[in-house]
């Protein structure tokens, strides 16, 4: 379990709100942060966006095996693979996403969701309880959040999900396979919640905004001074460099052939998103693999 370092009162903290609504623009966003922000003259950084209805799965991951790819299609709700490792993940407008970022020593997921955990409980009277897997649940087990992490040159991001006032019918039908018995790979696997909950089914009347809103100024009160930024659009001028970072998250390259290897029914072999072996008519040696 992750060891953390007590926390100390800072001086500055950078406040960052998206109100973009596709998932390409805001993972572009996180990642520029990432790699930009200065966590000297900056401070930690926190970011709050919420997205059009998207799956997103972890970077070692493999979508066939752990969305409703047809499904997706049908309803055009977007696919993405994120940065980050960890499991498979629903995102709706009813859905807030937190991403925290810190130097690597600062970095401590269990701080930063007891910290949630206690501004919900204490401003709602609710009983949400971070967990030693570093999620939210409620006492029955209704799981309303997971995390995901990367750390790299000496810093750190936990990003974050937060089910405010979702469609969890979508949400399920999003994330089941129909091919789940069809595949075999090494890829990370998700871990499927026993019961999945939201904060609307204990606080009538709940909104992103109203949480987000909550979130922010609960952040701002550990630091003397809070930079507060609202983020309409991209561009290179604004973000030097995001333009690249948006084309591939975008590309059939980043979210299709980053899947691991993996054997679909046992007659087709893929590497690298395309076919190299196949005993069916269906697939053709070469062309990249789709359902």
């Amino acid at each position: 379990m992750l060891k953390c370092q007590s926390g100390n009162s800072k001086k500055l903290c950078t406040i960052y709100w998206s109100s973009l609504k596709r998932i390409y623009e805001n993972l572009a966003l996180e990642e520029w942060l990432f790699r930009n922000h200065d966590l000297e003259s900056g401070g930690d950084l926190i970011l709050f966006w919420s997205n059009m209805p998207t799956v997103v799965v972890g970077r070692h991951q493999n979508p066939f095996l752990e969305a409703n790819v047809p499904f997706l299609k049908e309803k055009r709700i977007d696919l993405a693979r994120r940065h980050s490792g960890g499991g498979t993940v629903f995102h709706g407008l009813g859905n807030l996403n937190v991403s925290i970022l810190t130097s690597q020593k600062d970095h401590c997921r269990p701080r930063n969701l007891q910290w949630i955990a206690t501004t919900l409980n204490e401003t709602f009277r609710t009983e949400v309880i971070a967990t030693k897997r570093d999620d939210l649940i409620f006492p029955d087990e209704r799981k309303i959040s997971g995390t995901a992490a990367r750390i790299a040159r000496n810093r750190a991001y936990h990003h974050l999900t937060l089910l405010i006032d979702e469609d969890l019918t979508l949400l399920r039908k999003s994330l089941q396979s129909p091919f789940k018995d069809l595949i075999e790979t090494n890829a990370t696997k998700s871990v499927p919640a026993k019961h999945v909950g939201q904060l609307s089914q204990e606080i009538p009347g709940i909104t992103v905004e109203k949480v987000q809103n909550l979130l922010i100024e609960s952040f701002a009160k550990n630091f003397y001074e809070s930079k507060r930024v609202k983020v309409d659009h991209l561009n290179d001028r604004l973000y030097p460099g995001i333009a690249a970072n948006l084309s591939e998250l975008l590309s059939w390259e980043w979210i299709w052939a980053k899947t691991p290897k993996f054997v679909f029914n046992k007659t087709v072999r893929v590497e690298n998103g395309i076919v190299v072996d196949c005993e069916s008519s269906k697939f053709k040696v070469g062309e990249k693999f789709s359902v």
